[in-house]
């Protein structure tokens, strides 16, 4: 049986100024989520390039990218349920 993958990514410059709003988004999806693997990760420049990622902050769900920039909550939470079905 196929295990399905529970994983959301948060990955900003670090010392950002979007960097605040990130972590609280990351601490809400772990509140509503509490199955899912959620990992944040501070990025220097040469990390991002290495990445691949043209703009930050950049979430991934299940190892997709799915967003760019800061999403409002209620717009994540309800991307993540979907994937949750």
């Amino acid at each position: 049986m196929l295990r399905l993958m529970r994983r959301v990514d948060f990955y900003f410059h670090n010392s950002c100024l979007s960097q605040q709003s990130i972590l609280r988004l990351a601490r809400e999806v772990e509140t509503a989520y509490p199955e899912w693997t959620v990992t944040v990760h501070p990025l220097w420049e040469d990390e991002v390039k290495a990445m691949g990622f043209n703009t930050l902050p950049a979430i991934t769900i299940n190892g997709v990218p799915t967003v760019f920039g800061t999403p409002s909550r209620e717009w994540l939470l309800e991307t993540i349920r979907m994937c949750n079905l």
